[in-house]
């Protein structure tokens, strides 16, 4: 039962797995390691036909950095295209990319840029409708993880999230921003979290058929 561990300020356990199916447990500090193991163990069945599904979900292809290669993006789809451009732009439904570059690295840092611009103001609008808060916003290449809201308030937001119709967007910030009153997933905070978003449960459930999306793209090197 290998799993990696992560201890916070929670009251409850709790299991993840990401893409992979690799295993999170959270745990309160000073939970001792013993009735962390049986928690696991009481839901292994769980874990293994989780990993089942996984498995079973299509894997996406590498992404190239090719003419009428498609990205998707806010629930569109960007067609990439070399251009006399000096610098990665979009226009419309196309994503323009400087004739010559051999490299990601031009898009994946246009992307982080948007992403920041692009998160910044949604997480904006929902904080002031739903009173709540980070202390600051940072852009995340994790793989196994949309979003996360640390001990400190920072909230932290996949890019891959652009590759996510603006509902689900919506969901992952609002998530995150229910974690400051309720740092657990506990009933108190799914019924915040269904408070403003009535229909989360749709949502929750794209992020898990279309998980592989959070590795559509590299880390910005």
């Amino acid at each position: 039962m290998r799993y990696q561990l992560v201890r916070s300020k929670r009251k409850t356990l709790a299991l993840a797995l990401d893409h992979q199916g690799a295993l999170t447990v959270r745990a309160p500090l000073r939970l001792p390691v013993s009735q962390i193991d049986v928690f696991v163990d009481d839901h292994w069945d769980w874990v293994l036909s989780t990993r089942e599904r996984i498995a079973l979900r299509p894997a996406l292809p590498p992404f190239a950095l090719a003419e009428g290669a498609g990205i998707p993006y806010l629930g569109a789809t960007l067609s990439l295209h070399f251009a006399a451009t000096a610098r990665v732009r979009l226009q419309g439904d196309c994503l323009l990319v400087p004739q010559g570059t051999s490299s990601l690295a031009p898009v994946l840092r246009f992307l982080d840029a948007q992403a920041k611009r692009v998160f910044t103001e949604r997480v904006a609008a929902l904080s002031a409708a739903i009173l709540l808060h980070p202390q600051r916003i940072r852009i995340s290449h994790a793989k196994g993880r949309w979003g996360s809201m640390s001990g400190r308030g920072t909230l932290s937001l996949n890019r891959a999230l652009l590759h996510c119709p603006p509902d689900v967007v919506d969901y992952v910030i609002i998530h995150e921003l229910c974690h400051i009153a309720h740092p657990n997933h506990s009933a108190a905070f799914w019924a915040k979290v269904e408070n403003f978003l009535p229909a989360y449960r749709t949502q929750r459930a794209w992020l898990r058929e279309h998980g592989a999306l959070i590795t559509l793209l590299p880390a910005c090197p």
